[in-house]
């Protein structure tokens, strides 16, 4: 939802006030805060390292990077020799108590001084010790001196290391009995971690008895655990070490054995605390699972088709884990759980009882949305959206939504060549159905990855009566697949995509209209849109923890190329706009069109993220089409968008849709009705997101910039089309935002100023209301 509000404002008055601010900012980061300082102490500055030795082979760079690290505590934030949070700190009361909002401003922006007597120079030299054993640097001398000085009363500590030769590995022995688990973990050898003539590192160590554990978990061993691994490390006079992998004396004897699954449950129907014993149903028996408590509500066959564990196969982490991700990602369940009862053991392997316990979620829901919306352009007027979810329509765990669009916009306020009172509607209707499986003609197998594969039927229909000007329909359905590789990888495929768009009507207004702009009358055409696409999304926002994150999705949209070939075998000729191929009378559009959007988020700490994406896109029309298809075309702005302008209300290029119009009508003046958009995209923002009021009030600063262009020359548009000066033709917003943010809610509002606007480059743009030229945006989510 977007809301505009405009005001007349005295820049000069605004500059002033911005002005005096920056210099009061200024003059507060630049004191120091020592006067936080208590008497006799100092002010710690950091510590540093330097690590030499007889040797000149050693790397010593690499000793001191792993030192370095131990170094506490940290110093005060610093920013171009200044420190802003102390002097924040300092000027707010130090260390007095203090109260209200002079205490809330030291609390949250302020930060206490870090003094030499929290800094414990002695223990952090025995943490670099260890570290330099670990790194296999056995006869390490430590030494620190502290650099103070009473006048600044500030003080650093200076740490220095000798070392010697770096221990390097000579011998690698695995358990050398001949029971089993002996045997197994010396077929992993080669995969092994350690290995011979590397230097000795605890690290590899430690990864290299993970490493073990997972393939014996692989194996069957579930009651092994990496803690029965232990090495022995003997060293030599040459600087060498050798290394034994050994077994625990005390490890338990079901550790060291494989254990087979005697029987899998299935109790689709569990809720937490309930006794498996007391199903009052017998189970439905299903190939070899045992199914509680009946089919009733979900299909046997569909919930086992998630499932990866069968009875006599050794037990596996991996199948483990990729059934309960598959049971979770049907949608349908709020948890997954198998337990598991060993059984008195067999001969040399044990055996395993599995129930998978799945508590249901909700099935059905439905959902409203409001939304009012209003536009620089004087156009306002109410939206709904009603959407109904049912996550198990056909007892199989598909999900059926259906989706209903309703809005209503009305010119409000209007000139002599812009008259108010022009009205637009549009409803539309959306259902889509996901089937969890690969539903195809061919063979089609994804059975290794932890995710659920997902079949995907959609079918939607448009109407938008614009009273002035037309009446459209327009209709499509897409048929594909979407799954997950791995969590940070997802591929959407769509084989099947066919849209169907037509004029129901038009007024004569519009039709002169579309007379004296051939362009705009060609992207309205009747015409099928018979193709296919595909993105690739790759996504680490959800692994925590990252200092940078990234967001990249590639992705291509084609129409006509089969047909294309087909009517060009037929014809003997290539596709011609002047004599297109048609089907069912009809056009076929044939374009290329390819995008990509990537996004980096710098996550400075835990509260403070720098967020910045960038945006291209162009589509090429060929053969029957000389332009895109109106619904295909690019279109910029909006509160996800440019904020400081309208959706849809840049560009394309520099061109002013409500200058230099070819006819008199006065309706037809109110070109501004229209959407501008284009074949090309270009958009770029950056974010820099901050607490307020933890934990749910944030903050934002932003800047946008983009514009859209065509592709060919328009002689009804100048200076649409892209050239060589693009940069000089972005739209140019900027702003601050408030985000209530409530763990999956977000409710933002973002302000937003233009600083650049391509359709005015004298920089007349005009200006009114509450905000100057400013929007308010009101909305949902963040915007990236």
């Amino acid at each position: 939802m977007t809301l505009t509000f405009f005001h007349n404002r005295s820049r000069a008055a605004a500059a002033s006030c911005t002005g005096a601010l920056f210099l009061a900012l200024l003059l507060l980061a630049g004191c120091s805060g020592i006067k936080s300082v208590p008497q006799g102490d100092y002010l710690y500055t950091g510590g540093d390292i330097k690590v030499t030795s007889p040797y000149p082979e050693t790397d010593t760079k690499a000793a001191e990077a792993e030192l370095a690290d131990a170094i506490r505590p940290k110093p005060n934030t610093s920013f171009l020799g200044m420190r802003p949070k102390l002097a924040i700190y300092s000027a707010m009361g130090g260390n007095k108590e203090t109260k209200g909002i002079k205490n809330w401003i030291k609390t949250r922006l302020g930060e206490p001084p870090v003094l030499l007597s929290e800094a414990y120079p002695a223990r952090v030299r025995s943490q670099m010790i260890n570290r330099l054993y670990n790194i296999g640097y056995f006869q390490p001398e430590l030494a620190h001196t502290v650099d103070s000085t009473s006048k600044r009363k500030m003080a650093q500590v200076h740490y220095t290391a000798t070392v010697g030769k770096q221990y390097t590995i000579q011998q690698i022995q695995y358990p050398q009995g001949q029971d089993s688990l002996a045997i197994r973990i010396r077929a992993t050898e080669p995969q092994s971690l350690l290995k011979v003539n590397n230097p000795y590192n605890l690290e590899t160590l430690i990864a290299e008895r993970i490493r073990i554990d997972a393939a014996l978990k692989e194996q069957g061993y579930f009651f092994f655990d990496e803690g029965y691994l232990i090495f022995h490390v003997d060293s030599t006079q040459q600087n060498k070490v050798n290394i034994y992998v050994r077994i625990k004396e005390d490890a338990p004897d079901k550790a060291l054995i494989p254990y087979k699954y005697n029987q899998v449950s299935v109790f689709s129907d569990y809720s937490i605390g309930d006794s498996l014993g007391s199903a009052s149903l017998p189970p439905v028996q299903f190939e070899d699972y045992l199914y509680y408590p009946d089919e009733k509500t979900f299909k046997a066959k569909a919930i086992l088709n998630a499932v990866f564990i069968k009875n006599d196969d050794y037990y596996s982490r991996r199948r483990h884990l990729q059934t309960i991700n598959r049971l979770m990602d049907l949608g349908t369940f709020k948890f997954a759980e198998v337990r598991f009862e060993p059984l008195d053991s067999v001969g040399t392997n044990g055996l395993l009882n599995a129930d998978i316990l799945l508590t249901q979620a909700k099935k059905k829901s439905v959902r409203a949305e409001v939304q009012m919306v209003t536009k620089s352009n004087g156009y306002a007027g109410p939206g709904i959206n009603i959407n109904f979810r049912n996550r198990n329509a056909l007892r199989g765990a598909e999900l059926l939504m259906l989706n209903l669009v309703a809005s209503f916009e009305n010119q409000t306020s209007g000139t002599a060549e812009r008259p108010a009172g022009l009205t637009s509607y549009e409803f539309g209707a959306d259902a889509e159905m996901q089937i969890p499986r690969i539903i195809s003609p061919f063979d089609i197998r994804i059975s290794n990855s932890m995710y659920q594969p997902r079949t995907r039927f959609m079918a939607g229909f448009r109407f938008i009566d614009r009273r002035e000007y037309f009446q459209q329909n327009s209709f499509n359905f897409e048929y594909g697949y979407s799954w997950k590789q791995r969590a940070t990888t997802e591929i959407q495929i769509n084989p099947v995509q066919v849209m169907f768009a037509r004029l129901v009507d038009s007024t004569e207004a519009f039709s002169r209209i579309l007379r004296d702009r051939p362009f705009l009358a060609r992207s309205f055409d009747q015409q099928f849109i018979i193709g296919g696409n595909y993105r690739f999304t790759y996504n680490t926002q959800g692994i925590q923890g990252r200092k940078h994150q990234f967001y990249i999705s590639p992705g291509i949209d084609l129409s006509g190329g089969l047909w294309g070939l087909f009517f060009r075998a037929k014809n003997g000729r290539p596709a011609d706009p002047e004599d297109p191929n048609t089907l069912a009378g009809q056009a076929i559009s044939q374009y290329v069109k390819t995008d990509l959007e990537t996004r980096y988020y710098f996550n400075i700490t835990d509260k403070l993220v720098l967020a910045t994406r960038l945006i291209g896109g162009v589509g090429i029309p060929y053969g029957n089409s000389t332009v895109l298809p109106y619904i295909k075309q690019y279109g910029i702005g909006g509160p996800n968008s440019i904020r400081a302008f309208p959706a849809r209300g840049i560009g394309p290029g520099v061109y002013e849709p409500t200058r230099n119009l070819n006819t008199d009508d006065p309706v037809a003046q109110s070109f501004s009705f229209f959407d501008q958009t284009g074949d090309i995209r270009i958009e770029g923002n950056a974010e820099f997101r901050f607490p307020l009021l933890d934990p749910y009030l944030k903050g934002a600063v932003f800047v946008d910039a983009g514009n859209v262009w065509l592709i060919n020359e328009d002689p009804d548009r100048p200076g649409a089309k892209f050239s060589g000066n693009f940069m000089s033709q972005l739209a140019v917003g900027a702003g601050a935002g408030v985000r209530v943010d409530v763990q999956f809610f977000v409710l933002r509002f973002d302000l937003a100023f233009p600083l650049r606007d391509p359709n005015y480059p004298n920089n007349d743009r005009p200006k009114s209301g509450l905000f100057g030229s400013g929007v308010l945006n009101l909305a949902i989510g963040y915007p990236f």
